[in-house]
C-alpha cells in the first residue's frame, strides 16, 4: 500500500473520485461534475497514481471499487462534507450575546462627537460588548491593526499618516470654526484672522495646521498666546480672557452651546478634513468588526 502525498493530493480529484464511487461511470460522474469524460477519466488515472492502486476497476454492471478504494471512500466524503460545510457557512457575529471588547486608537474628535452616540447604541443592542479607547498615535499603526493589537483606527486622511495599505471609509467631512467668548466681526477674513490671539491646543493640532497653511497663502501668521495639551482648559480662558481658538465645527457648536461661547464656521474648502476608519485587510471580512464598523457608520451623522 502505497503512503499518500498529501501535498501533492488534490482536492479536485477528492471530489471526482467520489463522484465515480456513487455513480460508478466515468460518463454519470462526468454529467453530474460537469466536466468532460476526459478529464474525469484522466483524474482517475491521476488517483491511482498517487494512491498505488486500481480504484476502480470494469465490471458486469459498472465499475467495481477495490477494497482500498472501499477503505478510503468514507474518510474522503466526510472530508468534503467539512470543507463544504466550512464554506457555505460563515461565522456569524450574535452582538446580543457577545462579550467581546474592542480597541480602538481614536482622537478627541471621536471622542467628543461620534462616542456619546456610539456607546448609547453599543450599551442598548449589544449589553455584554465594551470599548476600549487609546490615544491616536502619529505612526501608521498598521503593525498594531494587522497583529490584532487594535481593531480600528478613526483619524484624519490628511496629513496623511495612515498606511496605504490599510483600508479606509469615509465618516465625515467637516469644516472648522473660530471659537470665542464674545461676538465676533464678520467676515472673517484672513487679515482678520491675523489680528486675533489664539489659544492652541495640542491635540487639535490637525485643524491648527490646515488654518496656519491656509493663512500661509494670504501672508498671514496668527498669534499663539497659549498652548494647551488638551481641550479641558479652552471653555474657561475664552469665557474670561479675549483669545480664540479654531475647533472642528461640530466641537466648536458643542462648546457655544454648553458654554455661552460664539462660534462662527470657516466655510473655506481648503480649511475642511475627512475623518475615516482604518482596519487592516487581514480582518476586513471578520463578523465582529464588520458590525463595529457598522455601528460607527451609523452614528456619523
Amino acid at each position: 500500500m502505497a503512503n499518500i502525498d498529501m501535498q501533492r493530493l488534490d482536492l479536485n480529484l477528492l471530489k471526482i473520485f467520489d463522484a465515480l464511487m456513487n455513480t460508478r461511470s466515468v460518463s454519470q460522474a462526468a454529467r453530474q461534475l460537469h466536466l468532460s469524460q476526459s478529464t474525469v477519466s484522466h483524474a482517475l488515472a491521476r488517483c491511482r497514481e498517487q494512491l498505488g492502486d486500481p480504484l476502480l476497476v470494469p465490471g458486469k454492471s459498472g465499475m467495481q471499487p477495490t477494497p482500498r478504494a472501499l477503505a478510503l471512500a468514507p474518510a474522503f466524503a466526510q472530508a468534503l462534507a467539512t470543507i463544504d460545510d466550512a464554506l457555505s457557512q460563515p461565522p456569524r457575529f450574535d452582538s446580543a450575546s457577545s462579550q467581546r471588547r474592542f480597541t480602538l486608537a481614536v482622537g478627541s474628535y471621536f471622542d467628543m462627537v461620534l462616542l456619546p452616540r456610539l456607546m448609547q447604541r453599543v450599551m442598548s443592542a449589544a449589553p455584554g460588548i465594551s470599548l476600549r479607547l487609546t490615544v491616536l498615535g502619529p505612526s501608521d499603526h498598521e503593525r498594531e491593526l494587522e497583529q490584532g493589537e487594535l481593531d480600528l483606527v478613526v483619524g484624519f486622511t490628511e496629513p496623511a499618516h495612515l498606511s496605504p495599505r490599510l483600508q479606509q471609509q469615509r465618516l465625515v467631512t467637516e469644516s472648522v470654526s473660530l471659537l470665542a467668548g464674545r461676538p465676533l466681526a464678520l467676515p472673517l477674513t484672513p487679515a482678520l484672522l491675523g489680528e486675533l490671539e489664539y489659544i492652541y491646543p495640542s491635540d487639535w493640532g490637525h485643524s491648527q495646521l490646515l488654518l496656519d497653511n491656509w493663512l500661509q497663502g494670504f501672508g498671514v501668521k496668527r498669534r499663539v498666546r497659549l498652548q494647551v495639551p488638551d481641550f479641558q482648559a479652552i471653555p474657561g480662558m475664552l469665557a474670561s480672557t479675549a483669545l480664540c481658538v479654531v475647533l472642528p465645527t461640530a466641537v466648536a457648536d458643542l462648546y457655544a452651546r454648553q458654554f455661552g461661547l460664539f462660534a462662527a464656521e470657516l466655510p473655506e474648502k481648503a480649511l475642511h478634513f475627512t475623518l475615516v476608519q482604518a482596519w487592516h485587510p487581514r480582518f476586513a471580512k471578520e463578523p465582529g468588526l464588520c458590525w463595529l464598523r457598522e455601528q460607527i457608520l451609523a452614528v456619523r451623522d
